[in-house]
Formats: structure tokens, sequence, C-alpha cells
């Protein structure tokens, strides 16, 4: 198994997408996720010609660190239009499509084989508008997958009340969807989250999703919010963890989505806030420096690399 991290990781520290890659340049990472956020204008624009823009300049800022992207994550576009459930053409639910089809488009353009898009949840939702709301949505992607060959992965949330937060649950909706690229992605951190899911286990959530899993977000926390630490930074139990991926034949990157190695001040949820002092605002130790931080993604690594070591499955770059 070989180890990827995301783009992510340098949030905060550079503005762009494509910046972001380039961060990795002297890393020991070779291979990260893109992580295409809804804060994308390119998604957005009425040209066709702006997001082919923005997939040459990751390609480019990749090829220049010495990295591969290897899994993407699609714009967080995923929250419930409720009118689009009579009424499909509802204009801003089709303009989210539109944005994730993009981001479709460019993993196409790069060459990535694989693409979390999140469910859509909504606190109205019973388990049959769910199912009828999902399976429109994840539909109007499925012929984009087709074409180039790219598998869909779906990913388990952090709540029970958003109805997919267990393993049992994804499975159970990938086998409804019933199509050869549709997938499952593994959250640990939601995972650990999620009361329903934290009390099954890790190894279990995994086992029920089985030969659908093919994807992986890997963090960790203490079980009360979103902390996106690295392993051994929380209470999630990795033993449990790599005993499941080895028993259903994962065949993806063991991908950290562990981007508070070292946490930036605007990293959520809490914040360190700037020091006042004689009427000026104090920023010189506010934020570790951007080498400290590709440092502590080098550590990362190193951690990765000893969980998969200890089960004897590290495979170099």
């Amino acid at each position: 198994m070989k180890l990827s991290s995301s783009t992510g990781d340098f949030s905060h520290y550079v503005s762009t997408v494509p910046q972001k890659a380039a961060c990795f340049k002297g890393t020991k990472f070779k291979y990260i996720n893109l992580e295409q956020t809804g804060h994308i204008p390119e998604f957005f624009s009425e040209s066709e010609t702006d997001w082919k823009r923005f997939a040459d300049a990751c390609g480019e800022a990749a090829a220049s660190a010495g990295v591969t992207y290897v899994l993407s994550h699609a714009p967080c576009l995923h929250n419930a239009i409720l009118p689009a459930l009579e009424d499909p053409h509802d204009e801003t639910y089709r303009a989210n499509v539109r944005a994730i089809r993009r981001s479709i488009e460019v993993c196409h353009v790069l060459g990535i084989p694989r693409i979390v898009i999140h469910a859509c949840t909504d606190k109205s939702f019973t388990s049959d508008t769910f199912y009828r709301y999902n399976k429109m949505f994840y539909t109007d992607f499925l012929d984009l997958a087709e074409k180039y060959n790219i598998t869909i992965m779906t990913e388990n949330w952090d709540n029970d009340a958003s109805l997919f937060s267990t393993g049992k649950q994804l499975r159970d909706f990938a086998d409804t969807i019933d199509h050869p690229l549709f997938a499952a992605c593994w959250d640990t951190a939601h995972g650990n989250i999620a009361k329903k899911a934290r009390e099954i286990g890790q190894y279990q959530n995994i086992i029920a999703i089985g030969d659908k899993l093919k994807g992986l977000h890997i963090s960790d926390n203490f079980g009360d919010t979103h902390h996106h630490s690295w392993p051994f930074a929380g209470i999630i139990n990795f033993d449990e963890v790599m005993q499941g991926l080895l028993d259903v034949n994962y065949d993806g990157y063991f991908n950290f989505e562990a981007s508070y190695t070292l946490l930036h001040h605007n990293n959520i949820p809490y914040h360190r806030k700037p020091w006042e002092r004689q009427e000026k605002t104090i920023t010189t130790l506010l934020d570790p420096s951007i080498q400290l931080k590709q440092k502590a993604v080098d550590l990362l690594y190193d951690i990765g690399q000893y969980i998969l070591e200890s089960y004897s499955c590290f495979e170099a770059n």
C-alpha cells in the first residue's frame, strides 16, 4: 500500500489549489489527493475554458513539485436543495451539479482515477427521501464516470442524523446504485465522531463496506469534533483500521486527510488569536512557518510508513 496526502495540508499558507500542490516539492510524499474546493471560481464560470486552465495549472504545479495526483475530492456543494426533489432543473441545483461535473472533467485531464463526492443530507430527510434525492444526485455524474472510467466514491458522514454514518449504510446505498464505478470512501475521523459508527468500531465498519471500499481519508481525533490530526494524536485505534483494510483486500492508497499536523490560526473549529500589545497586533509566532509545516508533513509520511510497515504492507514511492 502506498501513502498519499492532501492538498489541504497547506490550506491558509497559500491561496490557490495549484499553489497547495506546489508546496509538496521536496517533501516525502510523491502521491497526493487533489482537494477541489467549492471556492474555485472557474467551476462556476460561464466559460468552458476557465476550468480547463485550472486543470492545466494543477498539472503544471504537480509536475514542478514532482508529485502525482492519485485521487480527488469534489467541491463540497452537496447540501440538499429540497426543491430539486420535485424539480431536478432547479437553477441552484443545476449550477452545483455543473461545478461538480467540471471537477470530474479535471480528474480526466489529470489522469485521476477516483473522486469523492459527498452525499446530500438534510435534517428533514427520511430514509426514503434520502435515497430518492441521492440516487438522482449521483446519477447526474455516472455518465462522466462511464465516459472517463473514473470511480465515484461516496463518504461516511460525521453525524448519525445524516442517515449515512456507518459502513453498512454506505454499502447498502452503493448496492442500491448498483454501478461498477460507484464505490465508497471511509473517513476514519467521521467514523469516530458519529456515535453509531464509533460504537460499531473502525474494523466492523470497514468490513461492512467490503469490496466497495475504494478510498480512505485518514486522520485522528478525540471523538468530539474535527481535528484532522495525524494518527496517535487522538483515540482512534489504527490496528482496527489496518486489519479491516487487509481483510477486505483494499487496493487503494493510504490517503491522509490530516491537515492539522501543525495548526494555522485559521484552522477550524478553534482559532489561535493574535495578541494585541500597545495598540499593535503581534503575529510573530501566530503561525508556524511553511518550512516547519513541510517538515510536519514529512513526519506525517513517517507515521504512515510506520503504520504500514507494522502490517507488512508498505510500498515505497
